[in-house]
């Protein structure tokens, strides 16, 4: 089985461009993160370090990531290893690894999501009732309360709680 898992720092501005393939043009992103990797042993003072992993984006995930995120921002990475080799100009054999992305999930919160009312799936923490249509009736205690219709006819014996 080949699954990797990653959160990590972007190391600079992601960016995105177009390769051409037999089914059009694609897009791919390039980017690299640094991820935490912490030594408990004596001989290395208790610092940490980092491991620099290269990753690869395709299609809508590649546009998301340059548009979204920049140098610095948490990402999670799930996805596979994969390694390639090419004759280089000297006519060696390069051998490069990288790590396919099948799903990112960006982990910082940006500071302005409140003010602009653009929430992601990671800033629902930050939703009041005030984000919300006021058109619903209100309960004599101020509760919003949801008109389901007139037409609905609920049989006791269904719910399991009466």
């Amino acid at each position: 089985m080949n699954k990797v898992c990653l959160v990590g720092r972007l190391v600079k501005d992601p960016t995105c461009e177009y390769v051409n393939t037999s089914n059009g043009s694609v897009a791919r992103s390039r980017f690299t993160i640094a991820v935490d990797r912490s030594f408990s042993s004596s001989n290395q003072d208790g610092r940490n370090t980092a491991d620099f992993i290269s990753i690869v984006a395709w299609r809508k995930q590649a546009e998301n990531i340059a548009k979204f995120q920049k140098k610095g921002n948490q990402i999670a990475v799930d996805g596979r290893i994969q390694v390639d080799n090419y004759t280089g100009k000297d006519g060696n054999t390069v051998w490069s690894t990288y790590v396919i992305a099948d799903s990112i999930q960006f982990l910082d919160r940006k500071s302005d999501d409140i003010s602009n009312n653009n929430f992601d799936n990671n800033s629902y923490d930050h939703v009041t009732p005030n984000d919300f249509s006021n058109d619903a009736p209100q309960s004599e205690q101020g509760a919003t309360v949801w008109d389901a219709g007139t037409n609905i006819e609920i049989d006791p014996d269904e719910l399991p709680f009466y």
